[in-house]
């Protein structure tokens, strides 16, 4: 009896450190990708999805056929790219974010994650799916949004800078794929990835999200994690 407890304790040691990442699921609920040894801490993530319909499945793939040529409703995760809200609480961001189309007809706006003041960190969408938040690249980037930056103030929080690293670093073991990150504002920098694609000339956005000073913490603390950056 002593023996056998002792097994079944080591098999549960054993398992609590190769804990499998759950996958990652996609809309039409198969897995988006395999499962593999955690080496890095997931951060608690909740979740606060919005709207995911079959109006909203339909307008990703008019979205996607418009820009990039093709219909798509799931993404292969090769960048993170990190905004904020110019807002000053999140669930006035939820609520925009919910509704699946805009006034045009169009796809919402909606990124995969939204990070509160505090550091809490809610999931909004299946980590795959094409949200759009980013143009010319929502068709390979997951997209963080910070609460914040209401008039262009750079007043990301620390909370919310420890809150990206963990999401970011859990991310880039989750999907090897990724390869990049970089702040919305580096959007044309971020052209030498590669990754840009849009099929509508002359369709482009200024920003300036979410700072330089946010991005230059952010790539110090994550400069062992194998990521290329663009200058903040």
């Amino acid at each position: 009896m002593k023996l056998f407890l002792m097994s079944l304790l080591l098999c549960f040691s054993v398992f609590a450190f190769t804990e499998a990442v759950k996958p990652a699921y996609a809309f039409d609920g198969k897995p988006a990708e395999v499962n593999l040894p955690r080496t890095v801490t997931a951060p608690i993530i909740i979740d606060k999805p919005v709207r995911l319909t079959e109006q909203r499945e339909q307008l990703m793939r008019e979205y996607a056929k418009k820009h990039y040529g093709s219909e798509m409703t799931e993404i292969v995760p090769q960048a993170v790219i990190v905004h904020w809200t110019e807002s000053p609480e999140w669930k006035g961001v939820h609520d925009y974010f919910y509704k699946e189309a805009r006034a045009d007809s169009t796809l919402n706006v909606c990124s995969q994650f939204l990070v509160d003041r505090d550091g809490t960190i809610y999931r909004l969408t299946p980590e795959t799916m094409l949200d759009r938040h980013a143009i010319g690249y929502n068709w390979c980037a997951i997209g963080i949004e910070n609460v914040g930056g209401v008039k262009n103030a750079e007043d990301l929080t620390e909370a919310q800078l420890q809150a990206n690293v963990a999401l970011i670093r859990y991310l880039k073991e989750k999907y090897p794929t990724i390869r990049y990150m970089w702040g919305h504002y580096q959007q044309i920098a971020a052209k030498q990835s590669g990754l840009y694609k849009e099929k509508v000339p002359g369709y482009f956005n200024p920003k300036v999200d979410p700072g330089p000073k946010f991005m230059q913490a952010l790539q110090t603390e994550l400069k062992t994690a194998g990521l290329k950056f663009y200058k903040p």
